[in-house]
């Protein structure tokens, strides 16, 4: 299971609190991409792995690479 993705969230395009705290570390006046995907270690046990890149719009410069690694089990 594989997953890719590209946000531009202009300034002030929403209320910060409702926009994605992961990307960019929260808030707008942002754009890049995102990609990850999970895959199966075992039975009832996966791992999922996403990376975001994400660079300001407008103003100044301002950029955030954020990897995301979860293990997640089923019982």
């Amino acid at each position: 299971n594989v997953h890719a993705g590209y946000k531009y969230l202009e300034s002030d395009a929403t209320i910060d609190a409702f926009a994605d705290s992961d990307f960019g570390l929260g808030g707008t006046n942002l754009k890049g991409y995102f990609v990850g995907g999970n895959i199966g270690l075992g039975d009832n046990v996966w791992a999922t792995l996403r990376w975001m890149s994400a660079n300001s719009i407008a103003g100044n410069p301002y950029a955030v690479d954020v990897l995301q690694v979860d293990l997640n089990a089923k019982f």
